[in-house]
């Protein structure tokens, strides 16, 4: 077997990470010997209800982090060892769990409070917060406790299964891919499809501005009722993310996480062996090469995390910094990040006066690989060699087949490495003017900057790079959010009404520019692309090999927006909300909009006595919109057309038209209906939410093609087309257990999905998308878009069978003895699930801590392209064949499209399983010790060959999911081993 191997001295990257093992040994080992000096003392106390002050028999308290515990006696009464560090965990069925922490007292005496009150839990909604029991809107948090486990290097990671309505989703394991995230299924076909992301009141803030280790939580607003107060981006929904910041009576405290986490691939696309491969008709090259093997390798990632932070009088602080070390599983694909964040919190003036400030800057650096390495090495010839008489001097092996190179060859001689730089920075400013009616002001400032460069070597014949004896690009781009907002929040109670309203003024500004430049045949591959002007390009006349371009623009919103919540005897609740948003992005006729919402609740167990701990009926109504992608495209906009070379002497630069003006272009607006159920019963034990919506998406934003002329450009932006939509939501918990030493809590998320498109651009009924490309199959459009049918829709001609001759047999549908994709394909699968499921599992048995999320997708199917292409028997004259359970070995024909390829995708998978455990150090020098393993992916069950059934949401278009792209990245799996400490 071929393989290119080399020894490599120590690294840098290598002996720094030597280097901070072996600082942080020493200081691990000191703080373990501080911890086992220290010594514990007897505390007592005595436990009763808050709202009956009689004692509680039986209620268990442990020691957070410990097997240590007790249960009260007949009086409440209990008894236990603690140190002062130490945290009681009081919990009892019926009650919330409440933790305490000692510090110099001997006695602790608390009142727990009904689990009815836990509808008084505060949830951060836009611009401000409100009671649970207040919440009329579908509004569903996630805390820190419950976030996903493991190696989770992405903050989308961390909600993965645990909001129904949210899918998040990412086929194969690229460590440099983001992760798809749609709310509510698909609500858009020309703008945004992803929610908003709102960071600590930063609106359009990026998640790569803050690492997963400093989130608090996370709260999503999944109806358009709650997230109407966001007007033209509310459309896909908002994710409101809050940070970690320090809490009066921390004290002075200091965390360290790390882990450790291996990856290696969980499957690669099944192809032939050499043998097989010569059974089907291929040519011995004389060679036996593990392709795949050659291209992959155990990845592997450190992550450190170190934060400080404490409360001094009337300010507190929290400072942070992450690094992250993140090798992928193909050669040559990973990043390393460094991310540092200080949030600082100051009062004053009696505590009128508050001020508050967070900074956060990221620098990543990527090594990129590109997919068709991968691609390239499921078809490669498994007899040949890597280079020409293997020899290296003699240069790379190369096959003259169409799509397809030497995969190797493109892991070696192609370098692609990108810096990312982020900066987040926001300041607040508070006043209570008098008792219930505070001012606000805050500013905020985002800064990107990314810088891309490649080099393709003189001896790749990978892509335009072949035969321009060396290719060099380089690309930057700069981006900016500034926002300025002013707010007044007027929260007051008169007798049994409450209010809590906020009003504001928005003024948000984005700004970005960027500047690209290549150039080709270089003298030396040495230098890469860090010397553009030694390139021989040309960048004269069309098959310019050199050459460059610029961009800048900007845009700009505005808003007026104003809630107001009611809340009447705790038992009668309404929401209203308002924006009124300008935009620049809009035509000169349509510069503002409107959006609102009404949203109404009613406690059922107050006022009609329903004997259930928590019953709330919630019914809402909101309108949202969404904002075009691009900047101006309401006006006439110019580009760089051919050049002319004039009067035989110098050339003309051209220009062409690049956009029709369009001065009615407007937001698209989403109106939606929400009735969701707010339950639990059982002491609370059993609690949830259903919800079911129903929504309409008017005015949707998508270019069409017209006459040039009277036009001058031969496609426009319009607001044309509807989608209509609804589903259904259920979110159900389980204490099952509860006690002193063993408790176990069960969650079932499920979420169904439904989107039809009603109108598509007012004269074609339906059109067809999702070419699967060269070679052999250019031009087959599989996803049909029609009018008053299913989004996702794969369209194939029916597959029957094989004749005697190895002919494929196909349904001629319309009778005519020929058979076609336009004539004869029916929908044959749809690309999106009819409905999707996770389970979300806690056990903690003494010292032990186990979760378990296990997650699904049902009813949807994926195009299999890799079999379409490449398994036909037929492929051995050019490929490697693929095969799967469906290989024909009496298969004659090549490729040809059908419904042979189309498979159910349905998945269960084991999304995140971590078993953890605490050791006992009752001392003031060691708050909490864990360690903890942890398996991501570590099984999936399906029917699918490919090698991903995650749900694929675009192929080109949000418009054709469903397609099992060729060029993608393994499946993986992840075994993590970590620690946490607490001082």
């Amino acid at each position: 077997m071929n393989k290119a191997k080399q020894s490599k001295p120590l690294s840098g990257r290598a002996t720094a990470t030597a280097f901070r093992h072996l600082l942080l040994t020493p200081l691990l080992l000191l703080l373990l010997s501080s911890a086992l000096l220290s010594q514990t003392r007897v505390i007592t106390g005595t436990v009763q209800s808050d709202e009956e002050n009689i004692p509680l028999v039986g209620v268990s308290i442990q020691v957070k982090g410990t097997s240590t515990g007790t249960i009260t006696d007949i009086d409440g009464k209990y008894q236990l060892e603690a140190a002062n560090d130490d945290v009681l965990v009081f919990s009892y069925i019926g009650y919330q769990n409440l933790e305490e922490t000692v510090g110099e007292r001997s006695q602790v005496d608390v009142s727990l409070l009904s689990a009815s009150e836990l509808l008084d839990e505060v949830v951060v909604i836009g611009y401000g917060t409100a009671e649970r029991k207040e919440i009329t809107n579908s509004v569903a948090s996630v805390d820190a406790k419950d976030f996903n486990k493991g190696n989770v290097n992405d903050p989308a990671q961390l909600l993965q299964g645990k909001v129904a309505g949210l899918s998040i989703a990412k086929p194969g394991g690229d460590p440099n891919a983001g992760f798809n995230i749609r709310l509510r299924g698909l609500s858009t076909f020309g703008a945004n499809s992803q929610p908003l992301i709102v960071i600590d009141g930063v609106l359009g803030g990026s998640l790569q501005t803050i690492d997963p280790n400093d989130i608090e939580s996370i709260e999503v607003l999944k109806d358009g009722s709650a997230a109407a107060i966001y007007g033209t981006r509310g459309a896909s929904g908002v994710i409101i993310v809050t940070t970690k910041r320090a809490k009066v009576g921390d004290g002075a405290r200091i965390d360290f996480n790390s882990y450790v986490a291996t990856e290696n691939v969980a499957k690669f696309v099944q192809n032939s062996t050499p043998q097989q491969y010569l059974e089907a008709g291929g040519v011995d090259n004389g060679s036996e090469t593990n392709w795949l093997d050659m291209l992959t390798r155990n990845g592997l990632t450190q992550v450190y995390n170190l934060s400080a932070y404490n409360s001094i009088g009337s300010g507190n602080y929290r400072v942070s910094v992450n690094y992250r070390d993140v090798n992928g599983v193909a050669l040559n694909s990973g990043f390393d990040q460094i991310n540092g964040r200080l949030s600082l919190t100051q009062r004053a003036m009696n505590d009128k006066l508050r001020l508050s400030f967070d900074l956060g800057v990221t620098k990543r650096n990527s090594q990129f690989t590109p997919y068709e390495t991968l691609r390239f090495a499921i078809i490669a010839d498994p007899t040949a060699p890597i280079y020409n008489n293997n020899n290296p001097d003699d240069g790379y092996w190369e096959p003259n087949t169409p799509e397809y190179h030497n995969p190797y060859a493109i892991s070696q001689e192609v370098t692609d490495q990108g810096i990312f730089k982020t900066l987040l920075g926001n300041i607040r400013v508070d006043y209570e003017l008098f008792n219930g009616l505070s001012l606000g002001a805050f500013y905020s400032h985002q800064y990107a900057n990314d810088l891309r460069s490649q080099y393709f070597s003189s001896k790749t014949r990978f892509t335009s790079a072949s035969g321009q004896r060396g290719r060099a690009n380089k690309f930057t781009e700069d981006r900016k959010n500034e926002l300025f907002e002013f707010t007044g929040t007027f929260k007051r109670n008169f007798g049994k009404l409450s209010l809590n309203a906020v009003a504001g003024y928005s003024w948000q500004e984005f700004l970005f520019e960027n500047f690209n430049a290549f150039n080709t045949n270089f003298i030396t591959d040495d230098l890469l692309f860090n010397a553009l002007e030694l390139g021989l390009g040309t960048a004269v006349g069309s098959d310019a090999t050199a050459g460059m371009n610029s961009q800048k623009e900007e845009s700009r919103l505005i808003s007026f927006f104003g809630r107001t919540i009611f809340n009447f005897d705790n038992k009668y609740f309404l929401s209203l909300a308002l924006r009124r948003e300008g935009s620049s992005k809009f035509g000169p006729n349509n510069r503002w909009g409107n959006f609102y919402s009404i949203s109404g609740g009613v406690d059922l167990v107050q006022a009609a006595n329903v004997p259930m701990d928590v019953l709330k009926l919630r019914v809402g109504y909101g309108v949202t919109g969404n904002l075009p992608n691009q900047n101006y495209e309401y006006r006439t906009r110019l580009s760089r057309g051919s050049r002319t070379f004039f009067n035989s002497q110098r050339y003309l630069q051209g220009v062409n038209f690049a956009s029709n003006p369009n001065p009615n272009l407007k937001w698209e607006q989403k109106a939606e209906t929400n009735i969701g159920l707010d339950f639990g019963f059982m002491d609370n034990r059993i609690n949830g939410a259903i919800d079911y919506y129903v929504r309409n998406t008017t005015d949707v934003l998508q270019s069409i093609s017209v006459p040039v002329p009277p036009n001058f450009f031969p496609s426009t932006l319009l607001n044309i087309g509807e989608l209509k939509s609804n589903g259904l939501e259920v979110t159900l918990n389980y204490a099952a257990i509860q006690g002193p030493s063993f408790s176990y809590n069960t969650g079932l998320v499920f979420s169904t999905f439904n989107t039809e498109l009603v109108t598509l651009d007012g004269e074609r009924e339906q059109i067809f998308i999702g070419n699967l490309g060269p070679p052999g199959l250019n031009g087959i459009n599989v996803i049909r878009v029609a009018e008053g049918q299913p989004i996702g829709d794969i369209m194939a001609p029916l597959y029957e069978g094989l004749n005697d001759d190895g002919q494929r047999i196909i349904t001629d549908q319309n009778g005519d003895g020929t058979i076609s994709q336009e004539d004869d394909a029916v929908v044959v699968g749809n690309g999106l699930p009819d409905f999707e499921l996770s389970w979300n599992n806690s056990v903690q048995f003494g010292n032990f801590d186990l979760s378990a999320v296990i997650r699904g997708a049902f009813g949807h199917s994926l195009v299999n392209i890799n079999r379409a292409y490449y398994e036909s028997p037929a492929a051995a004259n050019n490929y490697n064949p693929v095969r799967t359970k469906y290989y024909l070995p009496e298969l004659t024909e090549s490729e040809n499209w059908n419904s042979y390829y189309v498979e159910e995708a349905d998945f269960v998978k084991l999304d995140n399983i971590t078993l953890g455990y605490n050791l006992n150090f009752s001392n003031a020098s060691v708050r909490s010790l864990r360690f903890y393993a942890s398996a991501q992916n570590l099984f999936v069950i399906t029917g699918y060959t490919g090698v991903d059934p995650e749900v694929h949401y675009s192929y080109g278009s949000v418009l054709a999911p469903g397609v099992d792209d060729r060029n993608s990245y393994f499946r993986t799996r992840t075994f993590t081993f970590g620690i946490n400490l607490g001082l």
